[in-house]
């Protein structure tokens, strides 16, 4: 049995750090690849683009499973950890080369960089694995706070940084030579700091958990043979949720200022305005959230079984109340030209007599459901998530549960803009209100076994 002593609460914030330096950069450079693209060589288009945002996500696959594999072998995380941000740091050395690379090779080179980026960001799964060795039961939930609260930190600093190094301009500050630092590649200089701060942190303040017990950085002493098997249905329910979920997000984040102008009648630049002032909201809703887990006792009080399910039953209600139902009467506004709002009739078919969806509870069930009941999940289907197994040795399972999330990154954009395109929003929706109809269905069917993995009791012999 794993008797933890108490939880590494200094490791435990270290890897919130970690998660706020691999986000970032995810969010930063997400911000601004397409127009650097677009910048480097005019021809780049969205397809290009995609194929970018595609090779990241299948590098991040690769990554994982390798990081985990690697961490698998001697249950360390260090080198690992250590492997995924020079896999970074070196994809952002490449990436501040990016102007000298020749026009018709931009594209495959920053395709490059991107695929060593997301080799590098597979440490998240070890990440988690980490955190789970390092914390009690009680507190695994408050840990997983950290965690996914340095995520999402960083995913508004990366856009909100972004825009202070909008003010170098295209020129930028000469480095070394021909090198300069402008507005689209500070951020990979930025991220080089921040990559090093993570390794020298690594080296300097990070320790492992030893199997035998015998270290005294050593907060926990485990048996592998005295846990039962995991439940592989339970593993699967929370697996399928953070699919779910990050497929909902990914879908509506794609399809958001496209929906706006044609539903709304709204220009490009009010429709990207408005939608980044949603999310902001929506971030500093989440942030809020995840600061009160931490800093209370609310999220161990959590049932999480309860809490994830009536979170989903709250996004089903906001696609229901973004739904563009036959029964309302008025429509979206059609026109032969939709690059000043409005729906475009000679591109798509679908827009004459498309019903107008009520633009207030788009954005303000959007707050709700993705700054509001996020959260919850997050922290509630990780929490459990790393409940199912031995504390120790999670490496693997911790990668499927990435894989999950990055499946539904590659898949999500690509998938819903060509139902969009083809068949209009509705069939979005009703393919998003289908999956979350399952995922809460099966919650709700199996209740009874989302619940954590205990360890076997032992023997107890009396002596007569």
């Amino acid at each position: 049995m794993r008797i933890i002593i108490e939880t590494s609460w200094d490791v435990v914030y270290l890897c919130g750090y970690f998660s706020l330096v691999v986000y970032f950069q995810y969010a930063i450079f997400t911000t601004i690849m397409y127009t650097y693209m677009t910048k480097l060589n005019p021809s780049v288009g969205p397809t290009t683009f995609g194929l970018a945002v595609t090779f990241h996500g299948v590098g991040h696959c690769l990554g994982a499973l390798a990081a985990a594999w690697w961490t698998n072998r001697r249950y360390k995380a260090k080198k690992p950890l250590v492997a995924g941000y020079v896999f970074m740091l070196f994809s952002n050395c490449l990436f501040l080369l990016a102007d000298h690379v020749p026009m018709e090779m931009t594209a495959p080179f920053i395709m490059l960089c991107r695929f060593l980026g997301g080799l590098g960001m597979g440490n998240t799964s070890t990440l988690r694995t980490t955190l789970t060795a390092h914390s009690m039961a009680d507190d695994r939930a408050k840990a997983m706070s950290v965690f996914i609260g340095g995520r999402a930190l960083g995913l508004i600093l990366g856009p909100g940084l972004q825009l202070i190094f909008l003010f170098f301009g295209d020129t930028g500050l000469q480095l070394i030579g021909p090198l300069h630092i402008h507005s689209h590649n500070a951020a990979a200089f930025f991220s080089i700091i921040l990559n090093l701060s993570a390794i020298v942190a690594l080296f300097m303040l990070y320790h492992e958990i030893e199997r035998n017990g015998n270290s005294c950085s050593q907060r926990s002493i485990e048996d592998t043979e005295n846990w039962p098997m995991p439940d592989k249905l339970a593993m699967f329910v929370c697996m399928l949720t953070r699919y779910c979920q990050n497929f909902t997000y990914y879908a509506i984040e794609t399809l958001a200022p496209a929906f706006i102008m044609m539903m709304f009648n709204m220009e490009r630049d009010s429709a990207v305005g408005i939608m980044s002032i949603v999310f902001f909201i929506s971030g500093v809703f989440a942030i809020t959230l995840y600061s009160t887990f931490i800093f209370s006792d609310v999220a161990r009080k959590l049932n999480i079984g309860k809490v994830n399910t009536a979170s989903l039953l709250i996004f089903m209600v906001y696609i229901l109340a973004t739904y563009q139902w036959p029964s309302i009467t008025t429509e979206v506004e059609v026109n032969t030209d939709g690059t000043h709002g409005g729906c475009d009739y000679s591109i798509y078919s679908w827009c004459i007599g498309l019903p107008r969806a009520s633009e207030e509870f788009f954005y303000i069930g959007y707050i709700i459901s993705f700054g509001g009941c996020v959260p919850f999940i997050n922290v509630g289907d990780a929490t459990l998530y790393s409940k199912l197994f031995n504390p120790v040795g999670q490496a693997l399972e911790q990668s499927l549960y990435d894989v999950s999330q990055i499946f539904a990154r590659v898949v999500a954009p690509v998938l819903c803009t060509a139902i969009y395109s083809s068949f209009g929003p509705q069939r979005v929706w009703e393919l998003l209100f289908a999956q979350l109809v399952v995922v809460t269905a099966l919650w709700i069917a199996f209740a009874n076994r989302m619940i954590p993995l205990r360890p076997k009791p032992r023997p107890v012999f009396y002596l007569e």
